[in-house]
């Protein structure tokens, strides 16, 4: 069996709703943690490996939360005595700020880099990075390719998607096979006024690019193609994780078949299944069941551009 590679924290989230009457509460969250959720719905049991940085005293309550979802946990490892928390303040008008409560530093010192992945490269089908376009990272992540013959995903970091960083932005995506974004980030990274204008410079990247466009879908550019794929039915709970597991997902899929379509349908459907609640779903063969037939009823189109 070959494993998907999430390289992106689990941290602990402290949540402060908007209602004042509603008691702070803690989840586990971040970037690798959906991520994983995402990959391990569209994958098979104990296929998805997530590394990342904990702390000694949260190691066993975070190892036990991967194996509920069928999620190795053999990728955490140590850093400190405390994983990464995030305080999350809620407003009413939906909006919220997130904080790191031991501070930006300690978060980033628990980032993993694809030297943590404890498993050899030909055991690896795909790797899932998180990050922005920060050189000592992608320096570390230069090194790794030479020895993963697996497709590498970046699902960008919003701090890079602005002009000023393109340059850098396009030398990372030498490293990589797949680009995830949203719109706004699309928007951000080209400076753009107008989402074509934001297609047009995208079909130009030569990595295949899956664009979350939310509740209007999502759009996969490879090469000359473009395909409008829709949304799976359901409620929206909570949208927490919905783009981070919506890639992992698609990576899941994509490194076992090679068809992006297919995959963002995937995606598309493992991401409507956590958000569908609040915090990240277990995960079981029936969980994983539901994922593929409802990717079956998603429509998709293809586009001119």
């Amino acid at each position: 069996m070959r494993r998907i590679a999430v390289l992106s924290h689990i941290v602990l989230d402290e949540v402060h709703p908007s209602d004042v009457e509603s008691v702070p509460h803690v989840e586990v969250g971040g970037a690798g943690a959906y991520a994983a959720v995402g990959s391990s719905l569209a994958g098979a049991t104990g296929a998805t490996v997530l590394v990342s940085g904990v702390g000694t005293a949260d190691r066993q309550t975070l190892a036990a939360w991967c194996t509920a979802r069928q999620i190795d946990p053999a990728g955490l490892f140590d850093v400190s005595e405390f994983s990464p928390r995030t305080v999350i303040d809620y407003f009413p008008d939906g909006e919220r700020v997130e904080t790191p409560a031991f501070g930006l530093a300690h978060f980033d010192a628990h980032t993993p880099l694809p030297r943590h992945i404890p498993f050899p490269p030909d055991a690896i089908g795909g790797v899932y990075l998180f990050h922005d376009h920060e050189p000592d990272y992608w320096s570390e992540v230069d090194a790794a390719r030479r020895r993963f013959a697996a497709p590498f995903l970046w699902e960008i970091s919003a701090d890079s998607c602005r002009p000023a960083a393109l340059p850098a932005v396009r030398e990372r995506l030498e490293l990589v096979d797949v680009l995830s974004l949203n719109r706004t980030e699309a928007l951000g990274l080209f400076g753009a006024g107008r989402l074509d204008e934001a297609l047009a410079e995208l079909a130009r990247l030569p990595v295949v690019t899956v664009l979350r466009l939310g509740a209007a879908g999502s759009l996969v550019i490879d090469g000359g193609d473009l395909t409008a794929i829709g949304v799976a039915t359901g409620e929206v709970v909570d949208p927490t994780g919905g783009g981070n597991s919506y890639s992992g997902a698609f990576l899941a899929d994509f490194a076992a078949t090679g068809d992006p379509v297919a995959a963002v349908r995937v995606a598309a459907a493992a991401a409507a299944t956590v958000i569908a609640q609040t915090g990240a779903p277990l995960v079981d063969d029936d969980a994983r069941a539901h994922v593929r037939a409802a990717a079956l009823s998603i429509p998709t189109e293809r586009r001119p551009r």
